[in-house]
């Protein structure tokens, strides 16, 4: 039996602590800590009522969406770089470890298929421990050690003089 709520909470003191030690991130980090206890909050619910087989029916997409008025846009205050919270507060890497983890385990991922709501959840979040992230790194250029010069013999006539210009002998 799998629960988000743990990992979460630890989440949320790992960014309590960093947000009250670093004063510029304050803000930044206030939002996101309020952010994940809202998508805690919403993952034990779902977990719950998948549980007891009470998850409502999806429903069918509607077929015209209002959205935004043309040109607007959504602006957002969290980054968008993959694994940001992790390079802003050190102490949630080992949490995403877990998480990802965690989400490979059977019973989990199992919920995750059936509720498309909770993989919705997740998302943000995984976007922002990098989980599922994996870029493949360039390989290392390699330094080889230079093999050592060879003489070679003058050729026939010439010579290295002084100030390294070749004078015919």
């Amino acid at each position: 039996m799998f629960t988000f709520t743990f990992l979460l909470t630890r989440l949320q003191a790992a960014i309590a602590v960093v947000s009250a030690r670093e004063h510029a991130l304050t803000a930044l980090l206030v939002a996101v800590w309020g952010r994940i206890g809202r998508i805690s909050r919403r993952l034990e619910r779902l977990v719950v009522l998948w549980r007891a087989g009470l998850l409502p029916q999806a429903r069918a997409p509607r077929a015209g969406r209002r959205g935004l008025p043309s040109g607007e846009k959504i602006i957002s205050v969290f980054p968008t770089v993959p694994a940001w919270l992790v390079a802003a507060v050190r102490e949630a890497a080992p949490l995403g470890a877990q998480l990802e983890a965690m989400m490979s385990e059977e019973e989990c991922a199992r919920f995750l298929i059936e509720v498309p709501q909770a993989r919705r959840l997740l998302g943000g979040l995984c976007r922002m421990l990098g989980v599922g992230v994996h870029r493949a790194r360039k390989p290392r250029a390699v330094w080889v050690v230079p093999r050592a010069a060879t003489r070679m013999a003058a050729p026939a006539g010439l010579v290295l003089g002084p100030r390294g210009r070749l004078i015919y002998v």
